[in-house]
């Protein structure tokens, strides 16, 4: 136990620092993403958003084909020979052509299909993303592979801000919605443009499908599975379109943006830490299910924290962030942190899953969320948006165990002691939720912007304290863990 300890400890400290790398990353395209939604919130209709919102999801849904599946199998293979990763490129490249001229053209079939009027224009112009996104993805295999973290942030830090510019850039020339794909479309192409600029990758021109072969299961089966895993997380936004309108549709997506801000903090660099780092541990069960555990745990006190205050200060954010006219997303976004909590706490099964070479069972979850999701919002949609939320909650939540049998049969991990793992700190806070709400109805006079401060301040201080009187040694594990994973000059202080 000693020396497992050890090694994970030596491996935890490589994790931390690409843990690092990866937050800054998260944390610039988050910032990026933000400050575009304060602006053109207050620039744009809820109709524009939902337009937009659109287009962008129908372009993110094939832009998980251009690929191939093949980026992640080419982290995972122990041995990759350097003509697959030229064939990879040229092969993820010529994909994304074909899908571009694809999209394009079945772009007014999807206006008529989705009865939204202007999103042709819009998807036409979302598609030129799909021409930077697969060999970008190439890219960023080799990085990960190679685990030059920080290389790959600083390409996503400059994405991040040139997506940003592009964005406000244009809306402060038309104020449209073609705004906000602008944003996603310049984040695609600079972010392909940087990775390749720091990458070593510079494979010859070579495109040999025969190359590939050794990766073909590994990589249909992921390609199958990121598709659908893109459409169960957006399927939602969709289907509110086509239900109940481009205004509605809006509120929702401007509601689900906010409530997964913080899952799109935690899940990237999460995943892209774990799953190299659990590829190399495939073989050491014992190992690869001690560190599972343990950056469950962690990940718990973290969620629980970032989802307790968001939920706590719903109003007064949507109100300071997005002026008056957005109070539908309150209501909306409450319900939505649940959902942000499971699916950021069930984020190291996917690596876990990936790193094992499970591909096919990934592909077959995602095809059971993706019913259950369209299942829950054709049923939540009769009670309106609100009713659409609580249906995701309850389709993410009953899909949860299959991850806990698989976790078992694979690593053996008991699914209470992962239960236990995943969910120690929702009880923090529930009581840090509660003490904010309390404070709400008390102070309901305040200006948005002190509501926010005093409301944030009284949630933390709940949730740290409540942390510290019930869950000691859990807070006590998951700070040792923080202090591992910082530079050696901080620990030392």
């Amino acid at each position: 136990m000693t020396e497992m300890k050890e090694k994970t400890g030596s491996l935890g400290r490589e994790a931390g620092k690409a843990m690092r790398w990866n937050a800054a990353a998260a944390g610039a395209t988050l910032l990026s993403q933000f400050f575009q939604l304060i602006v053109l919130a207050r620039w744009l209709s809820p109709a524009e958003f939902g337009l937009a919102a659109t287009a962008i999801s129908i372009a993110g849904f094939a832009q998980g084909l251009t690929d191939f599946g093949l980026t992640n199998a080419l982290v995972q293979r122990v041995n990759i020979e350097e003509k697959a990763w030229a064939t990879a490129l040229w092969a993820c490249l010529l994909g994304g052509v074909l899908l571009f001229a694809g999209l394009s053209a079945a772009s007014p079939i999807c206006e008529r299909l989705l009865h939204l009027k202007g999103l042709t224009p819009l998807l036409c112009f979302a598609a030129f993303s799909l021409l930077w996104a697969g060999p970008a993805s190439v890219f960023q295999a080799d990085l990960q592979r190679r685990l030059s973290f920080s290389r790959l942030a600083t390409a996503e830090i400059i994405a991040a801000v040139a997506s940003l510019s592009a964005a406000l850039g244009w809306a402060l020339w038309r104020r449209e919605a073609m705004a906000l794909v602008a944003g996603q479309v310049a984040l695609i192409a600079v972010r392909c443009i940087s990775l390749g600029l720091v990458s070593p990758l510079r494979p010859a021109p070579r495109l040999r499908f025969s190359d590939l072969r050794p990766l073909a299961s590994f990589g249909t089966y992921q390609m199958g599975e990121r598709v659908l895993n893109y459409a169960s997380g957006n399927l939602d936004r969709l289907l509110v379109a086509r239900l109940l309108g481009a205004a509605a549709a809006g509120y929702y997506t401007v509601a689900s943006q906010i409530a997964l801000r913080p899952l799109a903090l935690l899940a990237p660099f999460v995943f892209r830490t774990l799953f190299p780092l659990f590829a190399r541990l495939q073989e050491e069960k014992e190992r690869l299910a001690f560190s599972l555990i343990r950056t469950l745990s962690l990940l718990s006190l973290l969620s629980a924290g970032l989802y307790a205050l968001l939920f706590g200060l719903a109003s007064p954010l949507a109100h300071l962030v997005l002026g008056g006219g957005w109070g539908p997303t309150v209501p909306v976004l409450r319900v939505l942190t649940g959902v942000g909590f499971l699916w950021a706490v069930s984020t190291p099964l996917t690596s876990l899953t990936l790193a094992l070479g499970r591909a096919g069972a990934g592909f077959w979850i995602n095809v059971l969320a993706l019913a259950m999701n369209g299942t829950a919002v054709l049923i939540g949609s009769r009670y309106g948006l609100k009713g659409v939320a609580w249906g995701m909650v309850v389709s993410v939540a009953l899909s949860m165990p299959v991850d806990f049998i698989l976790a078992r049969r694979w690593v053996g991990i008991a699914p209470g002691r992962m239960l236990w793992a995943m969910g120690w700190a929702v009880p923090l806070a529930v009581l840090a939720s509660l003490a904010m709400q309390t404070f709400g109805v008390r102070g309901s006079g305040f200006h948005f912007g002190l509501e926010l401060g005093l409301k944030g301040i009284l949630g933390c201080a709940v949730f740290a304290v409540a942390a510290w009187i019930f869950q000691r040694s859990r807070v006590r594990e998951a700070l040792a863990e923080l202090h591992a994973k910082l530079p050696e000059r901080f620990q030392r202080r």
